[in-house]
């Protein structure tokens, strides 16, 4: 059975290369490849042999890769782009998103099927799992739209719905089940657990993440167990082994009864890369030995993980696919190792004999931890390189939490499925559950709130660390005999300590720090001088701002702004704001003093509140440190002319924010302030070309222009005409949207 992985180790670096480098073409190159095992076959060789498999799996994977792109993929060029007729199958309930809603489909085109995602505004009709969509979309294929998101999830179109669309109840087909039950579980769930944890309990039973703010989310992630809220194998091994315990053991009558009911759970759940996974794996491990075939966990992967690239080879680029399958190799490989390098001493160990409940636990908690570390080994590379963190504070978490989210999934899922025919039953036993939800939340929050729980890889010397990191667990990994605990454990602390050295150390040394951070469409300004820790303006992407704010100040080892600075209410200027006032110490928060249409006054003051961070308003000119001065509104409508000006001068060095004002507002300014030759100015607006204005540029002179733009906005930012003019007066342009965040320092 081993030759499977052999043959997978030459299949997935192909399709690896052929979907992100070759894009499906050059599919010769595998006939070439399939030659060439011929060849090694033919020496007879141990060594050649294996070769031989690996080059086959090679040629295999090229060849499927550029069959799929020619016969599947290929005739979706002709709608790409194009406004059409969409007949369609709702496969789940919709789901709310920014701008509306979108609903998993199944539609057809040239013969074949496709699924595809429709984004629509029309809340009116909410289509159910397994009901006929018509419509009007605009179609755009997958693969174009993002490269990893639709591709590996197997979603080749993504549709906007023209104008309005009809939906036709579909009846009850048996395909239409999963979908139905879901959206009854999730509805049974909200009814039978308290609101305040209601939202994190149908994301561990559903996968369902809707019902959990940003901040949530955000700090499950820090923890690093934010895959209890993602159905994933963790999730199937536990609904397996409950069914198992239930069957009293008897695995012949486990595999007929848990492996159907795992099926509709894994499709129930919306079938995600990693349930799938560990279904498969499952099956395969459970089907073994009633065929007479011996257990063995690598053969299993590599079936699956072929099994699965077969179906739709662009699901390597799926990120939750590429983490269950490192983190279960970890484990697998891993996990027994590092748990038997844990010497138990004598006296210890007689303890444990006399005490036999306590030594059950403390094994429990050893074993998780062995299992966190050892998902370290293929996970952390991953999760470094798609999210730039790496959770520290998960090694706690997970043995902490870990079987209280085991008793949550199974008594979640039963006291949900009871609600369904006895609503009385559910509510009553809810609250039980609520206190554990609450104890595993609780544990989380503290655990985000403690300083580096994670580190974040936009500094050099925290990559640096992660590299260090990464190769010690290694070693323990495969060499647990040659490392001593307490050694190694002295080493990961002497690094921690150097790398945080060095990061503080760097950003303090500097006589100035300017950094206009990539949020996205919006803006977002970090200024560090004298001490202090100033930032301006934090929006872009909802509550993403934010955190991207914080995870750059943490990054240097900054864990309190001092004053917050926000120019004016717009969302894309302080939309993030929320989120950095719960993850940073923040000592002053600087409005206008003028009230906004969207509330967002209302909701900063709350939120300051609750942080303890000062609010102080913008009536006049004010220096709000050594340095920096804030020009009050030259209006006081609700607009953008109402926002706040910013001059931050170090040395001989100024800089000007002029947040969103307008040519005419710029004129005000000029006005009313003598303002110095600019060394760096923020372009207004975004670039606009209602701001920047040529009267701006000719006496303030600045040298350097800087632009804060979304890759692709929908505005046009930044605008021809604003970037002519800025090249008129000589100055240099960076720009968000091609270099990404920008730093200044001297």
């Amino acid at each position: 059975m081993r030759k499977l992985c052999w043959f997978a180790l030459g299949f997935v670096p192909a399709v690896l290369a052929m979907v992100l480098v070759l894009g499906g073409r050059f599919w010769w190159l595998g006939g070439i490849a399939v030659l060439l095992s011929v060849f090694a076959f033919l020496l007879r060789r141990p060594w050649a042999r294996r070769a031989a498999i690996a080059l086959l799996g090679l040629g295999f994977g090229m060849l499927w890769c550029g069959l799929y792109q020619g016969v599947f993929l290929r005739p979706l060029a002709d709608v790409d782009g194009s406004v059409v007729p969409v007949e369609a199958v709702a496969i789940e309930a919709p789901r709310e998103t920014r701008y509306g809603g979108s609903v998993l489909v199944q539609m057809e085109h040239g013969g074949r099927r496709y699924r595809a995602v429709l984004y629509f505004q029309d809340q009116t009709v909410q289509p159910e799992a397994g009901d006929h969509i018509s419509c009007n979309a605009k179609l755009v294929r997958g693969e174009e739209k993002d490269d990893t998101y639709y591709s590996g999830k197997g979603v080749w179109l993504v549709g906007t719905v023209k104008g309005a669309w009809t939906v036709t109840k579909g009846g009850n087909s048996p395909a239409s089940w999963p979908g139905k039950l879901s959206a009854k579980l999730g509805e049974t769930a909200a009814c039978i657990f308290p609101a305040d944890v209601a939202g994190f309990l149908r994301g561990l039973l559903l996968g369902a993440r809707d019902g959990m703010d940003y901040a949530q989310r955000n700090e499950l992630s820090i923890a690093g167990i934010y895959h209890a809220v993602a159905v994933s194998g963790m999730h199937v091994s536990i609904l397996f082994g409950m069914i198992l315990l239930l069957c009293g053991g008897n695995r012949r009558l486990a595999a007929a009864i848990g492996l159907p009911v795992v099926a509709f759970f894994v499709v129930m759940t919306g079938a995600a890369a990693s349930s799938v996974r560990a279904g498969c794996m499952l099956a395969l491990l459970m089907l073994a030995p009633l065929a007479g075939r011996e257990d063995d966990p690598p053969t299993s992967i590599a079936a699956v993980l072929f099994v699965l690239l077969v179906v739709n080879p662009w699901a390597i680029l799926d990120i939750g696919l590429q983490l269950s399958f490192a983190s279960t190799a970890g484990i697998l490989l891993f996990s027994g190792k590092i748990y038997r390098s844990f010497p138990v001493g004598k006296r210890f160990g007689q303890f444990l004999g006399r005490h036999r409940h306590i030594g059950w636990l403390l094994r429990a908690v050893l074993s998780a931890f062995c299992c966190s570390l050892a998902s370290m080994v293929f996970s952390l590379p991953l999760t470094a390189v798609h999210f730039g963190t790496v959770s520290l504070a998960a090694l706690l978490v997970n043995p902490l939490c870990l079987w209280a989210v085991s008793i949550l999934f199974t008594g979640g899922l039963a006291l949900c499925l009871a609600g369904l025919f006895l609503p009385g039953v559910g509510a009553a036993f809810g609250w039980i559950l609520a206190w554990l939800a609450r104890y595993v939340l609780g544990v989380v929050h503290l655990a985000a709130k403690l300083p580096f729980a994670a580190v974040y890889l936009n500094s050099a010397y925290w990559t640096m660390f992660a590299v260090a990191l990464y190769g010690l667990v290694i070693l323990i990994a495969v060499r647990p005999e040659a490392v001593r605990k307490w050694e190694a454990l002295a080493a990961a602390a002497v690094c921690f300590g150097v790398c945080l050295g060095c990061a503080a150390v760097e950003y303090r040394a500097a006589e100035f720090t300017f950094t206009m951070l990539d949020v996205g469409q919006g803006q977002c300004l970090v200024y560090r001088s004298g001490g202090r820790t100033m930032v301006v303006d934090c929006g872009g992407v909802p509550d993403e701002a934010g955190e991207t704010a914080a995870r750059y100040l943490q990054s240097r080892c900054v864990f309190r702004v001092d004053d917050l600075v926000l120019t004016h209410f717009d969302s894309d200027h302080v939309n993030g704001a929320l989120q950095l006032l719960r993850r940073e110490q923040v000592g002053t928060l600087w409005l206008p003093d003028v009230e906004d249409g969207d509330g967002w006054r209302a909701r900063l003051e709350a939120a300051a509140e609750d942080a303890g961070c000062r609010v102080e308003y913008v009536r006049e000119d004010c220096e709000i440190s050594e340095g920096v001065t804030l020009f009050a509104p030259v209006s006081g409508k609700n607009d953008n002319d109402s926002g706040v000006c910013c001059l931050a001068s170090a040395g001989e060095y100024d800089i000007l924010i002029t947040g969103d004002l307008s040519k005419m507002a710029e004129y005000r300014v000029l006005a009313r302030h003598a303002l110095p030759d600019i060394e760096l100015l923020v372009a207004g607006h975004h670039g606009a070309k209602t701001s920047t204005s040529e009267a701006l540029l000719e006496i303030t002179q600045p040298e350097t222009v800087l632009l804060s733009v979304g890759e692709g906005n929908r505005y046009g930012h930044p605008a021809a005409e604003t970037l002519e003019t800025i090249e008129k007066y000589g100055a240099e342009v960076y720009r968000t949207d091609v270099q990404g965040s920008l730093t200044v320092w001297r």
